[in-house]
């Protein structure tokens, strides 16, 4: 009757630890098939059905939809470009261009991944409708404070990120191919 214990309480103790180490690991970005373009974060093969066991986990926790190979690729920055974490007492700049794309979004989500709601009904921007420089380059300042120009604001969440989406782009099929001086710095301008 002991060995029985044992054992019980044995596969108890192994199912606990697998379990809390699966959902530490999927509280973080996908520990596999990440690519690392700048600040920005890639899960490469997450709407293939080449995606490890962790990405396509995490993609069901969230319940999101991922862009398909085909379809585009989603880059994900929670630092800035220098490696600090991105603080919403901050002014972030990001710019001035973005990897080949048909047609890019950027917007501001929570750590799940939801968009950040704020009082100026600004979700994000489409490369449609952002205002450019002359050479076609452009800054989007990312703040809680109004700024001028193209602004979007960090509204109240503590813990945020960046997502870009680069939708019809040739570098879907192969995230790694991004050159770094494609990508959009995050230059941290200032913090309150």
């Amino acid at each position: 009757m002991a060995t029985i214990v044992k054992v019980f309480a044995a596969g108890a103790a192994g199912l606990a630890l697998g379990l809390a180490a699966s959902g530490a690991i999927l509280a973080r970005d996908p520990p596999f098939g990440v690519v690392a373009i700048g600040p920005w974060r890639a899960a490469a093969k997450a709407g293939s059905t080449d995606a490890d066991p962790y990405t396509r986990a995490a993609l069901e926790r969230s319940g999101e939809i991922p862009l398909a190979l085909g379809e585009g690729l989603k880059l994900v920055a929670r630092v800035d470009s220098d490696g600090r974490p991105l603080d919403r007492r901050c002014v972030y700049k990001i710019g001035p261009h973005t990897p080949t794309a048909r047609y890019w979004t950027l917007s501001l989500v929570d750590r799940d991944g939801f968009p950040v709601e704020d009082a100026a009904g600004r979700y994000g921007f489409r490369s449609s409708e952002i205002l450019r420089e002359g050479d076609g380059g452009f800054v989007i300042y990312v703040s809680a404070l109004a700024h001028s120009g193209n602004w979007l604001p960090i509204g109240h969440v503590q813990d945020f990120a960046l997502a870009l989406r680069l939708y019809d782009t040739p570098l879907a099929a192969s995230a790694g191919g991004i050159d770094k001086s494609t990508a959009p710095t995050i230059v941290r301008e200032g913090c309150a």
